[in-house]
């Protein structure tokens, strides 16, 4: 639902003259229609000047990496050429005949060295473990591509007390390709002027024949009011996300809670975070699923790690039926006692991926996973996680918030945190 295809151009290096080479290759083609991505394949060459030809036409288009496939021997250099000229993460597949293993190894060697993202699989053309090797490092190389193009818009900033969240943009955008942009609270109340009655009421009329609504028509429409300017001040700065001081700013000023975006999906980073909404991201990218934040909020000796929050996007529920709309009060410590409305999902039993990430550098991310097996949405969004690791976890915590995302995503995470500089801890 939300994940990339990776655009991906293969590069066949080589002379496929004769009838074994020939085999092979219409094998490895084969294979690669199981891979999801959009593929371009070119011809097969085999000389410098053609290498350099290619080149030209492949830089025209938008590719996230190249796979070249190393037919036989004597042509590491011209591998070589063809992915340091395009500078794109290059997977080279090679064979166990013909010395294609030895020469893209030399390859590979070179372009490490010249500091470009190479990953080496060998095996025959009807290995689809190459495929699932080969479809992880795509799909990391076009999340890391995508990153370089996100937009967050920031209304408010992080409240007091999450003291570990705050970052630098300059990092953030040196490091990830990430713009902040940031949003006055003016922007939004004059937008939010401007929504009509008619809009307010379509949307509730929309919300109400998708999910389990049980709260007082006008408190669900006065929470949809400031969600429908929010998105439209977003879709106007061509934001692919937006970060919210909610209790502590855009509550106090609208006298509703301004998450109920959370029904059609908006990516929102809750009391100002952003550095969790670039995990948010990243989560949805990679699983193809729709991703939560959460707090930490206990673990048992059992090995239960309990998350708490208000709400969590509407996509997580297996059906929109699946789906409720409730009428809710804030957190306790919250001075402010005005009834809140919060899209609340009930949470698939399923493997979840836990991560943060933070560090005054941007250049860690904390990784645990688990399975989820039960949730609560009587009181909040209760979720109870069993992990194997959970002394470690409390050991290691660095934050209030972390993201939970849906499947097993660790290896696409050591990837990307090997790609964008950051240690990685797991527990």
């Amino acid at each position: 639902m939300f994940g990339i295809k990776p655009r991906i151009y293969v590069m066949p290096v080589g002379s496929t003259a004769s009838s074994d080479v020939l085999s092979d290759y219409e094998g490895m083609l084969n294979s690669l229609r199981k891979l999801n991505a959009d593929l371009v394949i070119g011809s097969p060459l085999n000389d410098e000047v053609s290498i350099l030809q290619r080149v030209e036409e492949v830089r025209r288009s938008d590719f996230d990496a190249v796979l070249i496939l190393s037919l036989h021997g004597f042509t590491g250099h011209l591998q070589a050429l063809f992915s340091d000229a395009l500078g794109l993460p290059t997977v080279i597949w090679t064979l166990p005949v013909r010395y294609s293993l030895p020469t893209a190894a030399s390859a590979v060697g070179y372009l490490r060295e010249r500091g470009l993202k190479v990953r080496l699989v060998h095996g025959p053309p009807t290995d689809l473990g190459i495929i699932k090797s080969i479809e992880q490092f795509v799909k990391v190389a076009a999340v890391v591509n995508r990153l370089g193009k996100v937009r967050i818009g920031v209304v408010g900033g992080i409240i007091p007390p999450m003291v570990a969240s705050h970052y630098d943009r300059i990092i953030l955008k040196n490091k990830f390709g990430v713009d902040v942009v940031h949003i006055p609270e003016g922007e939004v109340l004059r937008t939010y002027n401007e929504i009509s009655d008619d809009e307010v009421s379509n949307k509730f009329k929309d919300l109400s024949s998708k999910y389990l609504v049980n709260a007082p028509e006008d408190g669900v429409k006065k929470a949809l009011k400031l969600y429908l300017a929010l998105k439209k001040v977003q879709e106007s700065l061509k934001l692919d996300a937006i970060a919210l001081e909610c209790y502590t700013e855009l509550f106090q000023s609208f006298n509703v809670n301004p998450c109920l975006g959370y029904v059609d999906d908006q990516v929102i980073g809750c009391e100002g975070e952003v550095l969790n909404v670039v995990g948010l991201l990243i989560a949805r990218w990679l699983s193809g699923r729709g991703a939560l934040i959460s707090d930490p909020f206990s673990v048992s000796k059992e090995g239960v790690l309990t998350f708490m929050h208000c709400a969590a996007p509407a996509s997580i529920a297996e059906s929109p039926s699946k789906v409720h709309v409730v009428l809710s009060e804030p957190p306790s410590i919250i001075k402010f006692r005005i009834p809140v409305v919060h899209c609340r999902p009930e949470i698939p039993l399923t493997t979840v991926t836990i991560f943060r990430i933070y560090g005054k550098l941007i250049d860690k991310i904390h990784v645990t996973h688990g399975d989820v097996v039960s949730y609560d949405l009587s009181k909040a969004l209760q979720i109870n996680v069993r992990i194997d690791n959970p002394s470690g976890f409390v050991e290691e915590v660095v934050g209030n918030h972390y993201v939970v995302a849906f499947g097993d995503i660790r290896e696409e995470l050591k990837l990307i945190s090997n790609w964008l500089g950051m240690k990685y801890i797991e527990t």
